[in-house]
């Protein structure tokens, strides 16, 4: 799961840190109007394409956890690595702690109690969103939005526009 925040009505990715939380932008116009910086990797080399802001709390709307799931076969299951890689690999990894999704879903024993299974895009039904309020925000309902399968590619293919920090 990704934490997330919306700040002045835009969803950003974000990191929290005490009282703080550091957003990340990708979007160079969030340095001009904005005020983030050009985010500094551990080894002190700057990222033209990265840009950060450290802000309190209360000056965002909302902090979410979002995490998706698959609809496979009829059947919601946890995925797990949705990232940019999605899109070129052309499956998504499933898994379940239920033992009898071997059988009926074809999962293999990846871990104990855990099974796993890789599906192509083309055979998932849909994605679920979910959103869940995190913070102080937390008492607040999780939001749940379908994706149905001709609409997969196009909602993954903005994994593909995020570089990796």
């Amino acid at each position: 799961m990704i934490e997330y925040c919306i700040y002045k009505g835009i969803v950003y990715e974000v990191t929290i840190n005490g009282d703080l939380l550091n957003l990340t932008s990708y979007d160079v116009n969030d340095k001009q109007t904005n005020g983030f910086k050009e985010y500094v990797d551990v080894l002190g080399r700057p990222h033209k394409d990265i840009f950060e802001k450290d802000i309190a709390i209360s000056d965002v709307d909302l902090v979410y956890l979002k995490k998706i799931n698959a609809i496979y076969k009829g059947k919601e299951f946890e995925t797990y690595g949705i990232n940019s890689s999605t899109l070129e690999n052309n499956y998504i990894l499933l898994f379940s702690k239920n033992y009898e999704d071997v059988n009926n879903y074809g999962f293999i024993k990846h871990e104990q109690f855990v099974y796993q299974k890789e599906v192509t895009l083309e055979d998932i039904d849909a994605l679920v969103e979910i959103k869940k309020p995190i913070l102080k925000w937390e008492d607040q309902l999780e939001s749940r939005k379908l994706i149905p399968n001709n609409m997969i590619r196009e909602y993954l293919s903005y994994y593909q526009k995020l570089p990796t920090p």
